[in-house]
């Protein structure tokens, strides 16, 4: 069994000098990417690898979820991920080192969600900013990661990190 934590980046300024690419994360959006950090670390899920897009907002999210939940995964940068579609996510997340079973990966909409409902044949979701998704997988390998390998387990928005609870399987 493996999992698969995707995350839109947190709430980021509408503009920045430094154009889309440069764009910080707000204050709120801070604060919900500490909230999501908290979260995994409660649950005790947090990831064993953390692959994320090198924007900056997206960097941000990253950085302040693993601080505040004190993950030992590095966060790993990668430009391949910027405004990702589906099948580049799906290359990123077959490419993670074979003994990761708790894989984050931190991007971009409408690629995030779209590559929800591929993973898992469920309906279209809406992915707001800072919302976390886990998608369990009953895979021997990343490489076997395929459209319909995933189930949604749970998603959790902005601002819901602090009361969610994880119900137990049937």
């Amino acid at each position: 069994m493996r999992t698969l934590y995707i995350v839109r980046h947190a709430e980021a300024a509408m503009t920045s000098t430094s154009g889309d690419h440069g764009r910080p994360l707000t204050q709120r959006g801070g604060v919900c990417a500490r909230e999501l950090g908290a979260m995994l670390s409660r649950l005790g899920q947090g990831p064993e690898q953390l692959l994320c897009s090198d924007a900056v907002r997206a960097a941000r999210t990253a950085e302040a979820a693993h601080a505040e939940g004190g993950w030992t995964a590095d966060v790993e940068l990668a430009a391949d991920l910027y405004l990702a579609p589906p099948l580049t996510l799906t290359a990123a997340a077959s490419r993670a080192r074979p003994g990761t079973t708790r894989l984050m990966l931190v991007a971009h909409q409408p690629g995030l969600s779209e590559w929800i409902h591929l993973l898992t044949g469920g309906p279209p979701l809406s992915f707001a900013p800072a919302s976390v998704a886990r998608v369990d997988l009953d895979l021997s390998s990343w490489g076997d990661l395929a459209p319909g390998s995933g189930t949604l387990r749970w998603m959790v928005g902005p601002g819901e990190a602090g009361a969610f609870r994880e119900r137990a399987d049937p």
